[in-house]
């Protein structure tokens, strides 16, 4: 292989580098789940039919949390219950023996809680980069004085500055409890990273959630 081909090569290769951690740092919209715990002496059934609360502030923010999660579920092929269909107002749930009238009533052997635990904004630094872009200003040898003018002459030196990005993350608490010994089976804390909606934290949550509950041996 010429040496000029492989100079095209290696700049090629440099520009796919990149574009692929440009792409990386735009795609930095994640769901982790950072924290897990489940009890490893649980010998129940497999769980079945969840009961799902949301615990926030805001009503609209609890419903549609609960309906998102609830649908993810169910296109899983499982059974789930929005709490607010039984207990409309978030004072409905105060106490245990409310939560398990709306358990008895839909014949849950599981309730899953999720409680909103606060938005933190980090911020991060982005070094600047030179980049290779290639031209088609002309060919070796022609009006470029040889070979020493080549690689000059065919790829453009672009400089970017570094910059600040500010992420954006949003943490949850889950916790299931199993239903005929009322004690906890699974617990774990995420954190979403730059979501652009709470419908995508929630099916992001849920894949995480249901996944590890699998591996757990809690549900089928």
């Amino acid at each position: 292989m010429s040496r000029s081909k492989r100079i095209n090569r290696l700049a090629i290769s440099t520009l796919l580098l990149v574009a692929l951690g440009s792409l990386i740092a735009c795609s930095s919209n994640q769901t982790r789940l950072y924290e897990r715990w489940h009890d490893t002496t649980y010998s129940g059934e497999k769980l079945s039919k969840v009961l799902v609360l949301g615990i926030f502030k805001d009503d609209i923010q609890r419903r549609a949390f609960e309906d998102n999660f609830m649908n993810a579920v169910k296109a899983g092929g499982k059974q789930a219950v929005a709490g607010y269909t039984l207990m409309p107002e978030k004072e409905d749930f105060d106490s245990k023996e409310d939560i398990l009238a709306a358990v008895a009533k839909v014949g849950a052997d599981a309730v899953l809680i999720t409680s909103f635990k606060g938005v933190i904004e980090k911020q991060r630094e982005v070094a600047p980069r030179v980049d290779y872009v290639p031209t088609t200003r002309g060919f070796y040898g022609r009006g470029y004085g040889g070979y020493g003018g080549y690689y000059g002459a065919t790829y453009d030196t672009i400089y970017r500055p570094g910059y600040t990005i500010t992420d954006t993350i949003v943490q949850l608490d889950t916790r299931v409890y199993a239903v005929e010994n009322e004690k906890l089976i699974w617990a774990g804390k995420t954190k979403s990273v730059n979501a652009s909606s709470a419908k995508e934290i929630t099916e992001e949550l849920v894949g995480l959630v249901v996944d590890d509950m699998k591996k757990s041996g809690l549900i089928k």
